[in-house]
């Protein structure tokens, strides 16, 4: 599988646009700006025309709604993916008081934080994971964020920086898959790892699955480590409601015993994520941001 069917997932506005962001959201509403999305969504959706039949295809193809249905689901999927990406730049800028978050099953997340051991959190690109950190506050831990490594500089200084306050380290994904040999590192060190589970970021390595109605690739290499490991795993997924608030879902994914094969092992836990990420979805249907064909098998 080749990288060229992927959305690379880096945040737009260039480097003036989000110093701008990061400036006006520490001292104002983010909500403010929402309006604004009305007046930007409508020229994405008629230039970013790729990003725009990956949407229609999925909710047509996938979720089985009619042409007329899709399209504004799409039109939908756009403007909360406009919101979330506010949200997240009024978080990383601090202005944290202003979101109201409920998580379901936090107590599971909170006993692992007290055991010694290290483990691992998968999420996806839906959502908003970056208000993870206001709904799993703790500081019993170190939490290592798996990051893709395109951002721009302000961006990445201001995501370091709010991550910095909150003991969040960040592993920056590498063409060479040595970003494994550091969740290995972390998690042997008692820390947390998180991650999103629904990319193979050009690795070679992934299972297969029916998701949705067809068969999908997800990578394989972050659960084989928790395997070897015997890491716990656990799915998060923080969903945006309405307004400024937030519904995070915790889920402890099991281990597959006495099986000898650590493909076979990774694959349970890989397929227990893609149940609970499916489950998600359909809850939350214009929260998808994968704006490729996701199903493509090159």
């Amino acid at each position: 599988m080749t990288d060229s069917r992927q959305w690379t997932g880096k945040t737009g506005g260039g480097s003036f646009g989000q110093k701008f962001l990061f400036g006006f959201l520490k001292k104002v509403r983010v909500s403010f700006l929402y309006p604004v999305l009305y007046l930007i969504i409508p020229f994405y959706l008629l230039f970013g025309r790729k990003g725009y039949k990956a949407m229609m295809s999925f909710f047509h193809e996938h979720l089985g709604k009619t042409r007329w249905q899709a399209f504004w689901a799409t039109v939908k999927n756009h403007i909360i993916f406009g919101q979330v990406v506010l949200d997240k730049f009024a978080l990383l800028a601090g202005n944290t008081s202003q979101f109201k978050v409920s998580v379901d099953n936090l107590d599971i997340f909170n006993q692992a934080i007290d055991l010694p051991s290290g483990f691992i959190t998968v999420s996806a690109h839906i959502g908003n994971f970056e208000a993870a950190g206001l709904c799993l506050h703790q500081d019993k831990k170190e939490l290592n964020g798996v990051v893709y490594g395109g951002e721009t500089q302000a961006f990445s200084q201001h995501r370091a920086e709010a991550f910095q306050k909150s003991h969040l380290k960040l592993i920056p994904v590498s063409n060479d898959m040595s970003h494994l040999f550091a969740i290995k590192s972390a998690v042997e060190n008692g820390e947390i790892v998180t991650l999103h589970g629904d990319r193979l970021w050009g690795s070679p390595k992934y299972f297969s699955c029916n998701f949705l109605g067809s068969e999908a690739h997800f990578p394989i290499g972050t659960f084989r480590l928790a395997t070897q490991m015997e890491a716990p795993v656990f799915a998060v997924f923080i969903m945006k409601e309405k307004g400024l608030s937030y519904h995070g879902y915790v889920y402890r994914l099991n281990h597959l015993e006495n099986e000898k094969s650590s493909v076979k092992k990774a694959e349970y836990i890989g397929r227990q994520y893609v149940e609970k990420l499916e489950e998600t979805i359909r809850k939350y249907p214009e929260q998808w941001f994968n704006y490729y064909d996701f199903w493509a098998k090159s």
